[in-house]
């Protein structure tokens, strides 16, 4: 279209109160069909100058954007998630407190992200929960319609770089504050959520189909102001992922966590000891004859496809070095499907036990037997 045409057609639109950036597109289209209509413009001239307009608006609009948008803003993205869950359990009659329950629960998880710099993202999540459990996000259904609480379960800063010096194919990210767990666990050490606090770091070279993985942590439990000595877990993991062909990979992994200063008393939400040995009094947990927790774990998974569906097999094995008795723990089950799309499903089953001082208890999956170790027992599950 000849460019005075696209003047007259722009001084047409400024005169009647119509101007091009901001109006809504149904109206400058019928202004553009009368203008056809009228042999002002060929149907050729407003297709082009339709097509003109909104290049030029979109230009306008992003520009605009990056002057008056702060750049942290500009990569700023919000998810969240939803889950109704039905569950049941039983205890046999061989056990001391044998019962039977059923109940209802939700989780529900919104947080927002935001890349500081191309190295540096800073996140925040809220997601309901218990203060008497910080291995779970959910809620029950239960005292009588009570509102439910929403907690801060991630608050972090993550820095990411692609190597450092000469293993510069190797992806290094430092984590600080309160985040994700940085290792690789199936539930029977740690619940996948718990979000620990403090600082850790995790290089992952790769070696053509092999990934290694290498993670460190330093995470005060709790800060005892009469004390310096307070109660930490200082964790290592080492691990690899390979990739044997396109839908099959076998991952595996070895992880030591040792916790410091135990025996002056772990800050526990209730009067209760997880199942391990030892007393709570005061919200506060002492094991039993100055016992400590030294945990050596072992685990893997395979990943395939069968008919269309991801298949997982997993076990995992801790066992406590400290002590000599009551220190085990293993597990070992599958999983079919991936519930984690509309009209997805998963479908899955385990079998676990874990001795009273295998592991700590209250960062043991609380899922298994409403959570805590002293438990042995079968569970299937699907979504």
């Amino acid at each position: 279209m000849n460019r005075w045409t696209w003047w007259v057609v722009a001084v047409m639109l400024a005169a009647s109160g119509l101007p091009a950036a901001a109006q809504a597109s149904s109206d400058v289209d019928k202004l553009l069909d009368k203008l056809v209509e009228k042999g002002v413009l060929t149907q050729q001239d407003a297709s082009e100058l339709r097509q003109e307009m909104a290049a030029t608006k979109q230009a306008d609009t992003k520009q605009l954007a990056k002057e008056i948008v702060p750049a942290w803003a500009q990569s700023l993205s919000i998810n969240g998630d939803m889950r109704l869950r039905y569950e049941g359990f039983a205890r046999d009659a061989s056990t001391t407190n044998a019962e039977t329950r059923h109940r209802g629960r939700v989780r529900m998880r919104v947080g927002m992200k935001s890349k500081v710099s191309d190295q540096l993202e800073a996140g925040v999540r809220l997601a309901t929960g218990t203060n008497l459990d910080p291995g779970s996000t959910n809620q029950s259904f239960q005292d009588s319609f009570d509102k439910k609480d929403l907690f801060i379960d991630q608050a972090y800063l993550k820095f990411t770089t692609a190597g450092l010096g000469w293993m510069d194919t190797a992806p290094v990210t430092v984590w600080g504050g309160k985040f994700e767990n940085p290792f690789f666990v199936t539930g029977l050490v740690w619940d996948p959520d718990v979000t620990p606090e403090g600082v850790a770091a995790s290089i992952a070279p790769t070696l053509g189909p092999v990934e290694l993985f290498t993670t460190a942590g330093f995470f005060p439990i709790d800060e005892l102001a009469a004390n310096g000595s307070d109660p930490t877990v200082v964790g290592a993991q080492i691990g690899a992922t390979w990739s044997v062909a396109k839908d099959l990979s076998v991952k595996g992994a070895l992880g030591y966590y040792d916790y410091l200063n135990v025996e002056n008393g772990i800050d526990v939400p209730s009067n209760s000891t997880f199942g391990n040995s030892g007393t709570a009094a005061a919200n506060v947990f002492r094991p039993a004859n100055g016992m400590d927790y030294d945990e050596l774990n072992l685990l893997g998974e395979i990943n395939a496809k069968a008919l269309g569906q991801p298949v997982k097999l997993h076990g995992d094995y801790v066992k406590n070095t400290a002590i000599a008795d009551n220190d085990e723990g293993w597990a070992l089950g599958f999983k079919v499907g991936k519930a984690d799309k509309p009209r997805a499903w998963e479908a899955g089953y385990y079998y676990a036990r874990l001795e009273p001082d295998a592991v700590l208890g209250l960062f043991a999956d609380s899922d298994f037997g409403d959570g805590g170790t002293n438990r042995s027992g079968h569970v299937y599950y699907a979504a």
